[in-house]
């Protein structure tokens, strides 16, 4: 079992797996199948890289603004969660994972829901949640498998299918489908960005004087992002806060740096983690798309890989940075003010916010331009911060103080199973 968890944590491997067997029932040559699978592996490795590099300095990032306005509160994270709870509940999950990817190729193959999930580190992250929340309803071990199995390999199946009348117009193509933990919040930002906002002002196509023009270069775009971040949290933040900030980048080597110099590398790191992830992307479809091909000949005739959302962030990257933006900034807004309504303060999950809110403003750009992206962003936002509010209780029992799920797709479909089950107990 924990050979099969290693491999379910390392996505990298699943997808270099699917390269091969897909090559190989191609019957391409000996050299296709090594560069493709090499490419495959490499490229979602560079993907995991970039994402590392992400999470580095958006950590760093939110305990410097964290401690520097005082906000204390419960952390989305589901790494976080996973790794305080693997000890209880890490087996199940690997099981229902395995069940869930056999019910995903089934419902592939012989029904309409002909999309393959390939973001599997994140089908195990809603393993642990909704084996959680059968848990704390008193559910024994048999029924919690395959309650959760039946639950997520549709989700698996379904959730790209549903989304995929919006993915596909930002695609351009049917090759590939989208696969993620916020899916939920993409097609309501994209409804609500067809009813509200205006087509007609696409994001990319936004208007800057000349004199701005190096912020139409994305590298430049997210590296004053953040150095603006960086900046207001240490005007604001007092020497020891910044210096413990410092200490999660640079190690014990934190005392020799300037706070002036710490803004400008970390922005500049963060640019390159996201340079390097978007790299990763291409890198990866170029070659698991074609691969693909022919592991669904085999498996499941017609099916499309459903991938990470990442893949969107090249085709709007004024879209991603205004989603991060709304989307923290709402979430901001929910720390006033959930004190206020009997919620618990939720801090805000930085990552989550740039990938989530980054996409979601991708969407609502495909369907209602500028107002549409800031509308969905909003709305992911407001999701990321309600939602895990909302479960909190559910997962109480397993004892990860201070943390939970984050994304909108585990939040919402623990209140959905809890609920649904709930009405048998």
């Amino acid at each position: 079992m924990e050979i099969f968890l290693s491999l379910v944590k390392t996505p990298a491997v699943i997808i270099a797996i699917i390269a091969f067997l897909g090559l190989v029932f191609q019957k391409a040559s000996v050299s296709r199948i090594i560069t493709g699978t090499a490419l495959s592996f490499i490229g979602f490795t560079m993907i995991k890289v970039g994402g590392s590099i992400l999470m580095k300095v958006l950590t760093a990032f939110s305990t410097l603004f964290s401690n520097a306005f005082n906000i204390v509160g419960v952390v989305p994270s589901n790494e976080a969660i996973m790794a305080a709870t693997i000890d209880q509940i890490g087996s199940t999950a690997a099981i229902i994972l395995l069940f869930s990817m056999v019910i995903n190729i089934l419902l592939a193959r012989f029904t309409r829901l002909k999309f393959i999930y390939l973001s599997l580190h994140l089908v195990l992250f809603m393993s642990f949640a909704l084996t959680a929340v059968l848990m704390q309803l008193g559910y024994s071990y048999y029924p919690i498998i395959i309650i959760s199995s039946i639950f997520i390999g549709f989700y698996m199946a379904a959730s790209p299918f549903f989304l995929n009348r919006f993915s596909r117009e930002i695609i351009g193509s049917d090759e590939y489908a989208i696969s993620h933990a916020a899916i939920s919040s993409y097609i309501i930002g994209s409804y609500m960005g067809k009813w509200f906002g205006n087509k007609k002002t696409d994001t990319e196509h936004l208007k800057i004087s000349n004199k701005f023009d190096f912020l139409r270069e994305p590298n430049i775009a997210t590296l004053l992002t953040m150095l603006v971040l960086l900046l207001i949290s240490c005007v604001f933040a007092t020497q020891p806060q910044i210096k413990t900030a410092m200490t999660l980048v640079y190690g014990a080597g934190a005392a020799d740096k300037n706070t002036l110099i710490f803004i400008l590398e970390q922005s500049a790191v963060f640019a390159c983690g996201l340079y390097l992830a978007k790299a990763g992307v291409n890198l990866f479809t170029a070659e698991i798309v074609p691969a693909f091909k022919g592991f669904s000949r085999v498996f499941a005739p017609g099916a499309v890989p459903a991938v990470d959302v990442m893949v969107l962030f090249t085709k709007a990257p004024n879209a991603t940075l205004i989603g991060f933006l709304v989307s923290f900034s709402v979430e901001l807004a929910c720390i006033l003010i959930f004190p206020f309504v009997g919620l618990p303060i939720i801090v805000p999950g930085i990552m989550a916010s740039f990938i989530t809110g980054g996409a979601a403003a991708i969407f609502g750009n495909a369907t209602g331009g500028f107002r549409g992206a800031m509308i969905a962003s909003g709305i992911n936002g407001l999701l990321l911060c309600v939602l895990p509010a909302l479960t909190l209780p559910l997962f109480s029992h397993l004892g990860a103080q201070g943390v939970t799920f984050a994304d909108p797709d585990f939040t919402l479909s623990s209140l959905i199973l809890n609920h649904l089950m709930g009405l048998f107990k």
